[in-house]
């Protein structure tokens, strides 16, 4: 299994351009998960050890601890030769590594029609990160012709298959009527509660948001008050987000409040009960709705 590094707080994603292998633009809640500490060096050894004996996942695992210098120095080209040979292993998220460094220039110089060729073989074994990476290329035009149709078409089959990131562009994409398409209220509502369900952090706001001033159906202020709890409680540091808090517990019945922050609490420890069980990582958390 891929590394899970643990986290102490709930988080929203940071800025910063994210790893090789890392889902792009994913801001997703991470309630804390408890685990066994073992030492980098010895979880190091261990990674190579399986990874020499033919294991894919370790070869993934080693070409991470590479990257972040985990249990070893820092060595950027030793990360990219473990991922290709995750790759030639038959692993997707191999690909999808190689084609992100490939990408960004990590450990190897930027080439964009190798990070392509990465990114495509990774799409042909079902991956899903890639199918977000790749519909963001096709939708940009950087580094690939501009193709809205085929990036639009990429970005549904990720979020049909689970992708919280890809849910929520497909909700501001239809919010914003981006990329030519129409302005859809109802459906960006829709593909927001989908995000939101899945833990992705601007799904919640956006939820939370529209369900507050009822853009996309009606006005929904119970509604709106659990997702902003939801996002508050598990961390979440949002501009205005104490104050719509605030407002719209003074202005619903206390009943109504109450029973919002019961289903945010609920929401949040079914998830990390979920999160705690890597191993059955498809049963999500029944969210508030």
């Amino acid at each position: 299994m891929v590394i899970r590094l643990l986290m102490l707080l709930l988080v929203l994603a940071a800025s910063a351009a994210p790893a090789a292998g890392q889902e792009g633009g994913e801001t997703a809640l991470r309630p804390p998960v408890e685990g066994q500490k073992i030492a980098p060096e010895a979880l190091f050894a261990l990674m190579l050890t399986s990874a020499e004996r033919g294991e894919s996942k370790a070869m993934l695992n080693v070409g991470q601890l590479y990257e972040q210098g985990i249990g070893v120095p820092r060595n950027f080209t030793k990360a990219l030769e473990w991922y290709h040979k995750a790759a030639d292993a038959g692993e997707g998220e191999g690909y999808m590594r190689v084609g992100r460094c490939y990408e960004i220039g990590m450990g190897a110089a930027a080439d964009m029609a190798k990070a392509l060729a990465g990114y495509e073989q990774a799409v042909a074994l079902s991956h899903v990160p890639a199918m977000s990476r790749l519909a963001e290329v096709y939708l940009n035009g950087r580094g690939a012709a501009k193709d809205e149709n085929k990036g639009l078409g990429l970005l549904n089959k990720a979020a049909e298959a689970g992708d919280a990131a890809a849910m929520f562009d497909l909700g501001r994409i239809a919010l914003n009527g981006l990329y030519g398409r129409k302005t859809e209220e109802d459906k960006a509502r829709v593909w927001f509660l989908k995000a939101a369900e899945a833990g992705h952090a601007g799904g919640i706001l956006a939820l939370a948001g529209m369900r507050r001033e009822g853009k996309g159906g009606k006005i929904d202020s119970e509604g709106a008050l659990r997702w902003y709890l939801t996002a508050h409680k598990g961390g979440l540091q949002a501009e205005g987000l104490e104050s719509a808090i605030a407002e719209l517990k003074k202005a619903l019945p206390a009943k109504q409040a109450e029973a919002a922050e019961k289903a945010a609490d609920a929401w949040l420890a079914a998830r990390t009960e979920a999160l705690k069980r890597p191993n059955q990582a498809e049963q999500q958390a029944k969210p508030p709705r």
